[in-house]
């Protein structure tokens, strides 16, 4: 009875010829590595906060007078495994934000973002940002005082264009106006947690998943890239293919066990990570915290903009950054593919890598006068990189024709 059922199913929906085409008839490069799976972590883990924050949204109050209540007693107290479910989401934005951070720095190293790939990398970046938006709209919602001052120090953020040496009446126009827009008036309120909270919950999920769908189709499209830096032929050189299931997927699914094992470790023995002490005494705006900072997902474009003494000349450093990172198809421009084949931009590689970790930890540490100074140094390293790749590209162009066009 059943097998008549699916099959009438499957005549209807052809389902076991898109499974056929997708699964097993879909090939990649046997030699893939360890690090191609945090694509299919960073997928599983936003499937976790959608559902985790679905069932989040039917408990939680976004107004003043009640978010942090319903955040930090109703759900964590009163409804059954309420505190399960926060802690899942709380871990999974720290979860999540770290995957895409290892799959970005994978994709750089393999030259992911290069012919046929360049539309791959464009989404991925245009996902990488709107998960960094939909982070600082979620941080602000359980109105506690880390929240809350670390949502107002963001805010204040784009203020900072009235520093501009030119055009400074201008340039303090737009920076108030986006400052204003961000928090809804001229301090955080009901209409500020409103806003935040319809776009973390309803606008950014949306978009984010229609990123990603549009990601995972571009990925299937180009092929999955191979770690050795060449396309690999389908015709000639088929004995380097192996098909998607099985090959790929017990793979990955063994790593994604080990994967959810650790997260759930997080969950059920380690959350001081994800919900600090201090985010569990209610927002004072009379009252400011000793110590405000970013979450650790931030802190490397932190510590950019705080070391340059010009606070409109590190506004632009942090943003250009970002604009640097989209580019990387246009400054890299080299024939060449893949950190293996490549000792230059392995070495520019590292020093980005390590300048980026650096940043990130200066930014936990108090601004001092040293502290600036190493980084305004580490910051010079990161656009170092990014400034070295056109000449790295033009020495490759002249080695390859000088090789006849061979690798």
């Amino acid at each position: 009875m059943l097998k008549k059922l699916l099959d009438w199913l499957d005549e209807r929906t052809h389902v076991k010829d898109l499974y056929r085409e997708q699964m097993i008839d879909y090939k990649v490069p046997k030699n893939l590595t360890f690090p191609y799976v945090f694509g299919v972590l960073a997928l599983i883990t936003f499937v976790i906060q959608i559902v985790s924050g679905v069932i989040l949204i039917m408990y939680y109050k976004p107004v003043m007078a009640h978010a942090f209540d319903s955040a930090n007693y109703t759900i964590m107290k009163e409804i059954s495994f309420g505190w399960l479910f926060r802690h899942i989401h709380a871990a999974g934005a720290n979860f999540f934000l770290a995957i895409v951070y290892l799959h970005m720095f994978t994709g750089i190293y393999y030259n992911a973002y290069k012919k046929p790939r360049e539309l791959v990398w464009i989404v991925g970046w245009v996902i990488y940002f709107t998960l960094l938006t939909t982070a600082l709209t979620g941080y602000l919602l359980p109105w506690g005082q880390l929240s809350y001052w670390g949502t107002v120090v963001t805010t204040e953020i784009p203020a900072s264009l009235a520093d501009a040496p030119i055009l400074k009446g201008i340039f303090t126009a737009i920076g108030e106006t986006i400052s204003i827009w961000m928090k809804g008036g001229y301090k955080l309120e009901d209409l500020a947690l409103g806003r935040f909270f319809g776009l973390h919950v309803l606008l950014l999920p949306l978009i984010l998943l229609g990123l990603v769908s549009i990601h995972l189709f571009l990925v299937r499209a180009a092929g999955i890239s191979n770690p050795e830096g060449y396309e690999i032929d389908k015709k000639s050189e088929s004995e380097k293919l192996a098909p998607f299931h099985p090959y790929i997927t017990l793979k990955e699914g063994a790593i994604a066990m080990w994967y959810l094992a650790l997260f759930f470790f997080f969950v059920f023995f380690n959350m001081s990570h994800f919900l600090p002490a201090d985010n569990f005494e209610p927002a004072d705006p009379l009252k400011t915290p000793p110590h405000i900072a970013p979450e650790w997902y931030l802190l490397g474009f932190y510590e950019v903009f705080r070391s340059i003494p010009s606070k409109f000349w590190g506004f632009v450093a942090f943003n250009l950054i970002l604009i640097l990172l989209l580019l990387l198809p246009v400054l890299d421009f080299s024939p060449l593919k893949s950190a293996r084949r490549r000792p230059l931009f392995f070495v520019m590689f590292l020093v980005f890598l390590f300048s980026s970790m650096i940043l990130t930890v200066l930014g936990t540490m108090a601004p001092t006068p040293t502290n600036a100074q190493l980084g305004m140094f580490f910051t010079f390293l990161v656009f170092l990189f990014f400034l070295s790749l056109p000449v790295i590209s033009f020495l490759e162009w002249g080695w390859y024709r000088a090789r006849g066009g061979k690798s």
